[in-house]
């Protein structure tokens, strides 16, 4: 009797053994283990809905799932591993403006949500920790927006991509300009940073490249800025055209000194950030700034249509402020461009595991709304750069832009 009962709880604890594996091989393995009666793909977003990148929250969840409208009104998308169409999610956690809470949030999407891929749109600091996170854990990650420099050296990545408008690409856009407008000697005054100084070495090397003289003043202290001894520097190389390598508020703070009037210039150049309309308000106007140029990744002119809805840019930028009430900018672009990526990574692959995903996604090759996002084999897509002026409209007593420059668009026809 007892050999009996011993044969029996041996054969009930080699059942519970297998099925606790298959439970724990569902945890990690992706849609490949998910039984038949899953009803919804999940993809995740790493959000910063709090902390100072909150302004990239804004319009999360609203944009994301106006671009899936059309697909969930047709019942998802087709996935051939289980023969039949699922309904995609969107599921969002907050990364608190953090690195670690980027961390936290990619790992409770993977965890707790179970997300078949993960998505983030809020800028190189948090794409870079979320990715970290989704290579450990085998998850495809899409970043929109994040410096392809700083990405390439975190790599190499096997599960996450990015595509994004790399420094290059940025002076290269803001060199056709100097060029149209015969300058000849750019300056460089920039807050300490790396990635300042990353920038200011590219930039210097554009230069040298170019025959323009380029002059750096060095890096100021962002808690007491010796705007003094940087403009001394630029005067005296008698510069034509000066990048500030700043955010809004320490941009505004340098043209309200009288040590700033000592530059006699025909540009003056934001490279900084995506900024809303809230930062450019921030901005104090006066005689010695009442315009400025800056590189941009999206501009509502853009002749581009999403891949999802088929909307235009401009069509897009409507809708955006008739429910936001603020000016459309890239952050518009880059939550519609993460759906779009996403999504036709999923289309292409028919497939829920991560290695389906990655391969459709190393091959793809989609029109979207800030261009052609097609991967190289280290998981880039660099994106084209356009140059926008920003100027004080008096009457209304705040900043707007146009469309100054698209020379890195030469082929397509933009919009009037």
């Amino acid at each position: 009797m007892k050999k009996i009962l011993s044969c029996k709880l041996i054969a009930l604890v080699l059942i519970l053994v297998m099925l606790a594996g298959l439970a724990l091989s569902g945890c990690g393995m992706g849609a490949a283990a998910y039984s038949e009666q899953q009803n919804f793909i999940t993809i995740g977003v790493v959000c910063p809905l709090s902390g100072d990148l909150a302004p990239y929250g804004e319009g999360t969840l609203e944009m994301e799932e106006e671009a899936l409208s059309e697909i969930n009104e047709g019942e998802g998308l087709y996935i051939d591993t289980l023969q039949r169409k699922l309904k995609v999610r969107f599921a969002v956690v907050d990364s608190r403006s953090t690195s670690d809470g980027a961390k936290e949030a990619a790992k409770q999407l993977i965890e707790k949500e179970g997300a078949e891929l993960v998505i983030c749109s809020s800028g190189t600091k948090t794409a870079l920790a979320a990715a970290e996170v989704c290579e450990e854990n085998k998850v495809p990650f899409f970043s929109v927006g994040a410096d392809p420099d700083q990405w390439l050296a975190q790599g190499p990545f096997e599960y996450c991509f990015n595509c994004a408008a790399s420094q290059g690409e940025r002076i290269a856009a803001l060199g056709d300009v100097w060029a149209e407008n015969g300058i000849t000697s750019v300056g460089f005054m920039a807050m300490q940073s790396d990635s300042a100084d990353v920038f200011g070495e590219t930039l210097a090397a554009y230069c040298n490249e170019n025959g323009i003289s380029f002059t750096d003043s060095g890096r100021l202290d962002p808690a007491a800025p010796n705007y003094s001894g940087a403009v001394k520097t630029l005067a005296k190389a008698e510069v034509q055209a000066l990048i500030c390598y700043m955010n809004p508020a320490e941009f505004s703070l340098a043209w309200q000194t009288s040590d700033i009037k000592g530059l006699s210039l025909s540009m003056c150049i934001l490279e900084s950030d995506p900024f809303f309309a809230g930062e450019a308000a921030a901005i104090s106007p006066g005689a010695e700034i009442q315009g400025f140029f800056r590189a941009a990744d999206w501009d509502r002119k853009y002749p581009f249509q999403s891949s999802l809805t088929d909307e235009t840019c401009s069509e897009l930028a409507i809708r955006w402020e008739d429910q936001f009430l603020t000016p459309a900018s890239e952050l518009l672009a880059y939550k519609h461009a993460s759906a779009e990526v996403a999504v036709n990574a999923l289309k292409l692959a028919m497939a829920l595991d991560a290695e389906s995903i990655c391969s459709a996604a190393r091959s793809l090759n989609v029109d979207t709304v800030l261009g052609t996002v097609d991967f190289d084999d280290k998981g880039i897509s660099i994106i084209p750069c356009s140059v926008q002026q920003w100027y004080f409209d008096v009457p209304t007593a705040s900043w707007a832009k146009e469309l100054y420059s698209h020379s890195r668009l030469k082929d397509v026809e933009f919009e009037e």
